[in-house]
């Protein structure tokens, strides 16, 4: 295939990724905005985030957890998450592990099967928020929050999910600024009944509002509702309906004394118009840098990978924190498509001693010098390209013959300045998730021109 040709096919991908991104993120960003709301105040409460991949969606699970548990982003905390389904327990590890308060969070590339129902049923059983995010096809499983992605295909499915982890991750933080927004507060439990106003329907009645907390309540005594009606309600149950004033507020004449103790905020709502607006302006960010890939590059990285596959060699990627992840989605991917290849970060046994006895700037290197060929490619990725293991990985490739490939953020960092790399995919943002979304869209579209083995 020329590149001519490739490159044109490459760019009909990235169109697609942004037509289903844009689609999504645009459907879904008050849903997001809410779900949002709710993971904070699951942590607020000591909640522990778990996460499981159903097959090649292990990644993810894995990326999710290292991206709540380090605080990349400066003066943000780290958030309790683990993935047990990156290890031998699975699924079972989320459904044992859990308790009433903490979070599943499920991840599928396609359509949701038994297993996923099953997990989100064991999550809902012990009293967990659920949130699922899935591809198209098949019933969407139940959840507190379900995110469907509209494509058949799992690498597209794939980069819209991370984007919605990472906004999850990252805007989380938002609703830690208004720490009144995340109070359980009983909209009904006082000693009198209250006015408050429909914000949805529900199975049992109706969920009301007041000053930012958010109740349901049974309806049997009034009847039907509509959202925006105004009910008097006591101890979870609707007791009237109301005339449309009845909602106003009354000022208490002393509030100005104790100012403090109104911590029941009532700017939910702008909050969550900020949060749907900044959902939005990420998706922008990423497609824009999806633009800017230098797709002759990206073909000629992967005509050059597909000649050393050919003759009998294999992609051995690696990387640093949710780079590892990538590093084992890419060679997932690639197995998939019947090429030999490993992810260095795979062997942890091997990474810890290394880490332990010599440094952990040599645990790719060692790696590398005991089961690099020849014939082999080595993939680098790093958000910052500086990374002194990843650098003393591609010199030791090198120095072996091996075909050396790396995509990096920033400005390439230290990477960008070996003279004899082969291949150099440059994301240039200094900003951690959105080169990672733009990173993944590269290492697909390699796959994609690579194509799968005859």
């Amino acid at each position: 295939m020329s590149t001519a040709i490739a490159t044109g096919r490459l760019q009909a991908l990235v169109g697609e990724r942004e037509r289903v991104l844009t689609s999504f993120l645009e459907a879904e960003q008050d849903r997001l905005a809410r779900a949002c709301h709710d993971l904070a105040r699951a942590f607020a409460r000591g909640g522990v985030l778990l996460a499981h991949g159903a097959g090649a969606a292990a990644t993810d699970a894995a990326h999710v957890a290292v991206e709540f548990m380090h605080p990349v982003i400066v003066g943000k905390r780290a958030l309790p998450a683990l993935a047990p389904s990156n290890d031998s327990t699975g699924a079972a590890g989320v459904a044992q592990l859990g308790r009433s308060g903490d979070v599943a969070l499920v991840i599928a590339h396609g359509a949701a099967d038994e297993r996923v129902a099953d997990l989100l049923a064991q999550a809902q059983a012990r009293d967990m928020l659920t949130l699922a995010l899935v591809g198209a096809g098949g019933q969407a499983p139940q959840a507190d929050h379900v995110f469907v992605v509209a494509s058949d295909d799992p690498q597209v499915v794939q980069e819209v999910q991370e984007s919605a982890y990472h906004v999850m991750w990252e805007l989380v933080h938002v609703f830690f600024e208004h720490p009144g927004l995340l109070d359980d507060a009983c909209i009904t439990c006082g000693d009198v009944a209250v006015a408050a106003r429909v914000a949805a329907l529900s199975e049992r009645g109706a969920f009301i509002e007041l000053d930012g907390a958010r109740e349901e309540v049974a309806c049997e005594l009034v009847g039907e509702v509509a959202v925006g009606d105004v009910l008097l309600c006591h101890a979870g149950v609707a007791l009237d309906r109301l005339e449309e004033d009845a909602a106003a507020p009354v000022a208490d004449p002393t509030d100005f004394l104790y100012p403090f103790l109104n911590k029941a905020e009532s700017d939910l709502d702008a909050v969550l118009a900020d949060v749907r607006a900044s959902t939005v302006a990420k998706g922008a960010d990423v497609v824009a840098l999806r633009r800017e890939i230098a797709l002759d590059a990206v073909a000629d990285c992967a005509a050059a990978m597909r000649e050393r596959l050919d003759a009998g060699g294999r992609l051995i990627a690696f990387g640093n924190g949710g780079s590892t992840t990538d590093a084992q989605d890419v060679v997932a991917d690639a197995l998939g498509r019947g090429w030999p290849a490993l992810a260095l970060p795979d062997d942890v046994a091997t990474i810890t001693a290394v880490a332990n006895d010599v440094g952990f700037e040599n645990v790719f290197s060692r790696q590398l010098i005991a089961l690099a060929r020849q014939a082999d490619v080595a993939l680098a990725i790093s958000t910052s390209g500086s990374s002194p293991n990843i650098v003393a990985a591609l010199t030791e490739a090198h120095g072996r013959g091996l075909l050396t490939c790396a995509i990096v953020g920033h400005d390439g960092g230290r990477v960008a300045q070996l003279p004899w790399l082969d291949h150099l995919l440059l994301v240039s943002s200094d900003y951690v998730p959105r080169v990672q979304e733009a990173q993944a869209t590269i290492y697909h579209l390699i796959l994609e021109a690579i194509g799968g083995r005859s």
